[in-house]
């Protein structure tokens, strides 16, 4: 591997800890020369950041740098209710970052390390009202996921989802509602490790969102049918990226808005091929979502379903829809 990639990869993995720039030179045995050269070179490019500390530089990959950059960073999950979304990010020239889980991307917009984040809104309430660090816009999707099982969702025992997420929050309601007996559910941070122990036994059903819900074999249970039109994903930002550069955040929404207003079964596609999702999978999966670009009461209040009463003063504190 090349010294560009290693210090990429070590940048990478480093996360929002960064490195100091001499770290870099012990870690991967490079002369003080050949990582000054390389990283001037990736700093030109956009592809890493640094910080002075002293008389010594603290080192970021851009994706990671928990503080606002040139380049807005936005984060999204694989998933197929991003379309206006995606659309709106390559618009503004925006740095698209893909996350495996709610979990890790409300994680990353919470400390800064990408600007503007999509991820359940459930999620982004709980990281708000504990931290205090981000501000939510916008629900851009209603529905979209639900329950496949390998047997008739009666005889299921073992269920499996992410954690402290949408889908999380409606298993727990829709096996309330359907009554169901329950001897374990399993979370998992990868839809796809997720997926591939469904499909090998490894327990009865599994809570999934689209494009992977139409993709799936099995018994399928949309969870609309069964708590009713429900919000996804929500549109937040940092606060401090939001105190800095507000109008990029207002300006992020206006065009997710008009890309929404536009958006056919076309670039629907084209925009979802960002994920390499299967276009005859997306002509079923996008038909399970009504999008969205806005926030209102309704999509507050449907918290109290997961036992979230927020009040006056946390809505005000939590919400602005710009």
């Amino acid at each position: 591997m090349r010294a560009r990639e290693r210090i990429l990869s070590l940048l990478k993995a480093r996360e929002s800890d960064g490195a100091m720039q001499s770290e870099i030179c012990t870690s991967l045995k490079l002369s003080k020369s050949t990582v000054s050269e390389i990283l001037k070179e990736l700093e030109a490019k956009g592809e890493v950041v640094k910080e002075k500390i002293g008389r010594a530089y603290r080192v970021w990959h851009t994706d990671f740098a928990p503080f606002p950059v040139a380049r807005m960073r936005v984060g999204v999950l694989k998933a197929a209710e991003y379309p206006h979304v995606i659309l709106a990010a390559k618009n503004l020239n925006a740095r698209i970052v893909v996350f495996e889980n709610a979990l890790k991307l409300t994680r990353a917009l919470s400390s800064g390390s990408i600007d503007i984040g999509f991820s359940p809104l459930i999620t982004q309430v709980l990281f708000g009202l504990l931290l205090k660090s981000i501000k939510i816009h916008a629900v851009v999707a209603y529905n979209g996921s639900g329950v496949v099982s390998r047997k008739e969702i009666e005889e299921a025992r073992s269920f499996a989802t992410s954690e402290l997420s949408a889908m999380e929050s409606n298993l727990r309601l829709f096996i309330e509602k359907k009554g169901l007996e329950v001897e374990k559910i399993r979370y998992f941070s990868s839809a796809e490790r997720m997926i591939s122990a469904f499909e090998q036994g490894e327990f009865d059903a599994v809570a999934v969102w689209e494009p992977y819900f139409s993709k799936l074999e099995g018994f399928k249970y949309e969870f609309r049918d069964v708590i009713g039109d429900f919000p996804c994903c929500s549109m937040a930002s940092n606060v401090a990226f939001y105190n800095l550069r507000r109008e990029k955040v207002v300006e992020f929404k206006r065009e997710m808005e008009r890309c929404l207003k536009e958006l056919n079964d076309k670039k629907a596609f084209e925009a979802l091929s960002f994920f390499g999702f299967e276009r005859d999978v997306l002509e079923v999966a996008l038909k399970r979502y009504k999008f969205s670009a806005e926030i209102g009461r309704k999509d507050v209040e449907f918290l109290e379903n997961y036992g979230i009463k927020l009040i006056g003063e946390n809505v005000d504190a939590l919400i602005d829809p710009l």
